[in-house]
């Protein structure tokens, strides 16, 4: 059994994270669409769902996987055209949530990444979300001119809110900060 999934989609900062995992042996190959594909003009020519199938047919030639095997591939909208594909391809695909050990490598490959781009990894936490979004934006802030490169700059929100988003300072008030 193949299963894919993968990481960082809705984050604001770098790309997007493919993990391939056989489940019988514990293989495990990632690959990253660059967050040039989530930059204009290609976020709006949806060129990240190429270059997710591009990655997908290499991962696939890298672990041998044959028509015959099923694979398990989570249904986010990144992944949509590479199930579509191959269905039609004839691989038996199988669309569905994925969980366990694939999603803890893909998502620590994520934080492992954003390490590399120097965000700190004890402001990030495994989950995704809300706190991870507001970790991300400050990192970007704190240098925006030098890090600005690392956003995902199609999507509309970030040219109308969060390019000018800057973190409220915290009024400190006699001993107690509020």
């Amino acid at each position: 059994m193949l299963y894919i999934d993968d990481a960082g989609w809705g984050d604001l900062v770098g790309g997007c994270l493919l993990g391939f995992l056989r489940g019988e042996t514990g293989e495990y190959v990632v690959k990253m669409i660059d967050v040039s594909h989530f930059r204009p003009p290609n976020f709006a020519r949806k060129t990240y769902l190429k270059e997710a199938l591009r990655l997908a047919r290499e991962a696939l030639e890298e672990l041998r996987v044959t028509k015959d095997e099923d694979i398990e591939i989570c249904t986010g909208s990144v992944l949509s055209e590479i199930s579509l594909t191959l269905m039609g391809e004839g691989y038996k695909v199988n669309p569905t949530r994925i969980v366990g050990k694939l999603q803890d490598l893909v998502e620590n490959s994520l934080l492992d990444y954003y390490a590399a781009l120097g965000v700190p990894r004890e402001t990030l936490t495994v989950e995704s979300g809300r706190e991870r979004f507001y970790a991300l934006i400050r990192w970007v802030m704190e240098d925006f001119e030098g890090r600005e490169k690392y956003v995902k700059t199609g999507w509309k929100s970030w040219g109308s809110k969060w390019r000018y988003w800057r973190p409220k300072k915290k009024k400190i008030i006699g001993k107690g900060i509020s």
